[in-house]
């Protein structure tokens, strides 16, 4: 097993994980594995967008959406 050595660990960061690690009841080394895990494997998530929609007309103006908007509440 590797062995990972962090310098300059930022004094309220290394509270963070204490405080972290004691709340899920493990040591910080396994609370810095179990985050080191989780980061690692977990896929980032890309942003939930829809694809651009290619207009006929171009793009909407905000004079277009505000009368669109007020022909649809009469």
């Amino acid at each position: 097993m590797s062995t990972l050595v962090i310098k300059n660990l930022p004094d309220e960061l290394h509270a963070r994980l204490r405080d972290q690690a004691e709340r899920n009841r493990r040591s910080v080394t396994q609370e810095a594995i179990s985050l080191l895990e989780t980061g690692i494997t977990v896929p980032r998530l890309a942003p939930i967008l829809a694809p651009p929609v290619k207009l006929k007309g171009g793009p909407l103006t905000t004079e277009d959406i505000l009368a669109w908007v007020a022909a649809e509440r009469e």
